[in-house]
């Protein structure tokens, strides 16, 4: 992730804390030879009238109730471990899937958990939840790219991620913690119900904490000028996209959301427009760039009064590439070959304009 959600964006976790402490009483009690609590029982008032809410849950009770005290002690520890975040996180907590408890406990519980879910929206939690996240969040784009923009809280909604899918982890469908909100094309194209906690084969693997402290970078400083697809008078690098950060979070990042692909795509597509967005900057406010270190100056600038350090629509992407070919002006075996294009493309743009 290139940046993370403000955690006061999951103080507001009532209706997930009222639901999960019911089907936790439910479970213990029925384990102690007791009678699980009825819905309505020290529940806050706008959830015990929820008759969605209610029906799934005395659901769900009937099902435990059919459960061995072993079953429901496995259904608990499921519970528990899906809700504990961050520490799923960390590729070691364990966190198991929603297959590992019994099959008559499985729809009753997805069902619980998804009305609960909707019970956000119609309380506006959501609403609230998004707008904390918007107002704190650089560039106003999609944290887990950098490409999609999200729109200003009272638009469209963005989509609401399950970060743990609910069709595996159903016991955090409506914790907070585990909501993210993403680009649709992150969301739907990319990751989808892929499990971030655990690759293809089922093993555990560590990811970002979409409320959490760390992030990553990313680095275009490896790649090749010349040495791409020949595009006419604008050759293409050979691209060499680096994530820097965590390295098991990084893979995991890359793998779910094919940040590497996309990022090649990106700055490839936009190579062209970025340059002669470039050449257009010099041709008024430096003038020609003859030589080759009028060029590593003219690329300094840009990048200091112009790229700022944001993340929306791909900034972060066409700022890497102008440190890249600033550094290869500098001091890689083509500088002088690279400056010579680039003065011939501010000198191409001068005489465009006159």
């Amino acid at each position: 992730m290139l940046n993370v959600y403000p955690i006061a964006a999951t103080a507001e976790n009532w209706v997930h804390d009222a639901v999960y402490g019911k089907v936790r009483s439910a479970l213990e009690a029925l384990n102690n030879g007791e009678d699980a609590p009825d819905w309505s029982d020290d529940m806050p008032a706008d959830l015990a009238d929820r008759q969605a809410l209610e029906t799934r849950y005395n659901a769900f009770r009937a099902a435990a109730a059919g459960l061995t005290n072993r079953q429901r002690t496995k259904v608990l520890r499921a519970l528990q471990d899906q809700n504990n975040i961050p520490a799923v996180f960390d590729g070691i907590a364990a966190c198991p899937r929603i297959a590992a408890t019994p099959v008559k406990i499985r729809k009753p519980t997805a069902d619980l958990f998804d009305a609960a879910f909707d019970a956000l929206k119609s309380f506006k939690v959501r609403d609230r939840q998004y707008a904390v996240i918007f107002e704190g969040l650089p560039g106003k784009c999609c944290p887990f790219c950098g490409i999609e923009p999200f729109e200003a809280p009272g638009l469209a909604r963005e989509d609401m991620d399950h970060y743990l899918p609910r069709s595996l982890y159903p016991f955090a469908g409506a914790n907070l913690r585990n909501l993210a909100p993403m680009g649709g094309k992150c969301n739907r194209a990319y990751k989808a119900a892929v499990d971030v906690i655990c690759d293809g084969t089922g093993q555990r693997r560590r990811c970002f904490d979409p409320y959490g402290q760390n992030q990553a970078e990313v680095s275009l400083l490896a790649s090749r000028p010349f040495e791409g697809d020949d595009n006419g008078p604008f050759p293409l690098p050979a691209w060499q996209v680096d994530l820097l950060g965590d390295v098991e979070s990084v893979a995991t990042w890359d793998e779910v959301f094919q940040i590497r692909r996309r990022y090649e795509g990106k700055v490839g597509a936009h190579f062209r427009e970025w340059m002669e967005h470039f050449a257009v900057w010099c041709e008024g406010e430096v003038g020609l760039i003859p030589s080759r270190q009028d060029v590593i100056i003219a690329l300094g600038r840009y990048l200091s009064l112009v790229l700022q350090r944001t993340h929306d629509d791909g900034a972060h992407l066409k700022r890497a590439m102008f440190e890249m070919l600033r550094q290869q002006c500098e001091e890689s075996e083509i500088s002088e070959r690279l400056a010579s294009w680039l003065s011939a493309l501010v000198r191409s743009q001068r005489q465009l304009v006159t």
